[in-house]
């Protein structure tokens, strides 16, 4: 039976996946700090939980995370998109044109944001030059939605924002039958490119329509309104360990660090 490890940080996401996976019959445990058990390593092991965990605690537990690349957002088709997407460094995009949309491309170094010059960017001081980042022609999001896919079909969906805010699905006029058939056509003509169990956000954009907001582990994506038993279904396919990976996801792991101690 699986056994669902969760970080010590309580949120309402990791309790209502607790409570699902008690129903399933699922063992639970939840770490006490980063420090897990040894014996956990003999176990069928599903986790959810921050990337900085992962890093401390996954080779220990051989644990089998998969990601997306982080550039695959860039090498989309340009109507998958509907905007200009690149894959850059950080010393690089100083030098862009703005304003542009800068994220990191891999970890939260810095605030996600739409910046009005290069020097709002976080300096060499700072950052490293060489940090891998995405940047986009920014846009007006109208709505966007969480998927969670599991092998090429989205196995629950949730809309999230309206207009750049967090809002009630009785509060917006949000489409989830289109998001979910927008995900279908994605998935359809790119999912090769993605892992087989993975987040995909969708959204509207204005004036242009349906498109590809980003691409996230979904070990460690919010679950929003998604059904808590669908996420466990895509978690146990994306965070496994080294004995159930299945061989064709191994290009998708994440490269878990060595921590002593």
């Amino acid at each position: 039976m699986p056994v669902l490890l969760l970080s010590p940080r309580f949120s309402s996401d990791s309790i209502a996946l607790a409570t699902e996976a008690s129903r399933l019959s699922w063992r639970v445990h939840r770490l006490h700090d980063r420090r897990p058990p040894a014996r956990l390593a003999e176990e069928d092991l599903v986790f959810y939980g921050e990337s900085l965990l992962a890093d401390t605690i996954g080779k220990a537990l051989g644990l089998a995370l998969l990601e997306p690349a982080a550039d695959t957002l860039s090498l989309l088709p340009e109507e998958l998109v509907r905007r200009d997407v690149r894959f850059t460094t950080l010393g690089a995009a100083r030098g862009e044109r703005f304003p542009r949309f800068v994220k990191p491309a891999d970890e939260k170094q810095f605030r996600a944001s739409v910046y009005h010059s290069g020097a709002e960017l976080p300096g060499p001081e700072v950052l490293e030059d060489g940090l891998p980042v995405l940047t986009a022609e920014p846009v007006c999001w109208l709505d966007e939605y969480r998927c969670f896919v599991l092998e090429g079909r989205v196995v629950t969906a949730s809309p999230y924002a309206w207009k750049g805010e967090r809002e009630e699905s009785s509060l917006a006029s949000f489409d989830l039958e289109g998001a979910r058939t927008f995900a279908a056509e994605v998935l359809a003509r790119a999912g090769d490119s993605f892992p087989s169990a993975v987040v995909l956000d969708v959204g509207r954009i204005e004036g242009r329509g349906w498109a590809v907001v980003e691409l996230n582990p979904a070990w460690s994506s919010g679950l929003y309104a998604c059904d808590a038993a669908g996420v466990l279904r895509v978690l146990q396919r994306a965070s496994g360990t080294s004995r159930t990976v299945a061989s064709g996801d191994a290009r998708w792991l994440r490269p878990l660090p060595n921590i002593e101690g």
